[in-house]
């Protein structure tokens, strides 16, 4: 079977809740750099766009937040990985927890194509961006939880820890780049488009 075949096997299984999907990943160097790289190009990406925007000081600060997000995570959780003697076990777990991110996005892009298709009117609703966001966000802190305490051999509690560790981190960031100039309200940039589909 090849890599992206057992990767793309590995996600589905570890997001429909079974655990032996966590063994279709790699637990080697290289096969995080892998799951980390299309992340890395949407940076690189934004970072060739700062100078073609208006305010590039925010653009900056923007592309710089999103580069520590992208770090914060490997950072907590290796660390509570040597904390908790799971260090053997992070760089497959941070594999699949890297790639596993992917299904949020096709799991919203599927609700959304069903919807346009099904329920047209539906789509038109302020109610329904709410209400994607919502289901997105519950999704992917289940699936993150889940696939910590597969991947790290955690108990229940262990991984809302492991979560809400690295949740509060990359929140901390953001908080931080609020309160200093140029001030970046990432709340204003979360809620613009549920704001926008409330005045249409």
């Amino acid at each position: 079977m090849s890599t992206v075949k057992r990767i793309i096997q590995g996600m589905l299984l570890l997001s429909s809740g079974r655990k032996e999907g966590l063994a279709f990943f790699e637990g080697t160097t290289n096969a995080l750099g892998a799951a980390m790289a299309p992340q890395l190009a949407f940076v690189l990406v934004g970072g060739l766009q700062v100078f073609l925007q208006p305010d590039k000081v925010m653009e900056l600060v923007k592309l710089l937040l999103s580069f520590c997000a992208l770090l914060v995570p490997l950072v907590v959780t290796h660390a509570y990985a040597r904390h908790w003697g799971r260090e053997g076990l992070w760089l497959r777990y941070m594999t699949a927890a890297t790639w596993c991110n992917w299904m949020i996005v096709l799991v919203s892009l599927t609700c959304t194509i069903l919807a346009v298709l099904l329920f047209p009117a539906l789509v038109k609703e302020p109610a329904f961006m709410v209400a994607l966001v919502f289901v997105a966000t519950a999704y992917e802190m289940w699936l993150q939880w889940f696939v910590a305490r597969v991947g790290l051999e955690l108990g229940a509690g262990r991984a809302i820890v492991l979560y809400l560790s690295v949740l509060l981190a990359c929140f901390a960031l953001y908080a931080i780049a609020a309160l200093f100039p140029p001030h970046y309200l990432f709340m204003h940039d979360i809620l613009q488009p549920m704001v926008s589909s409330t005045q249409h």
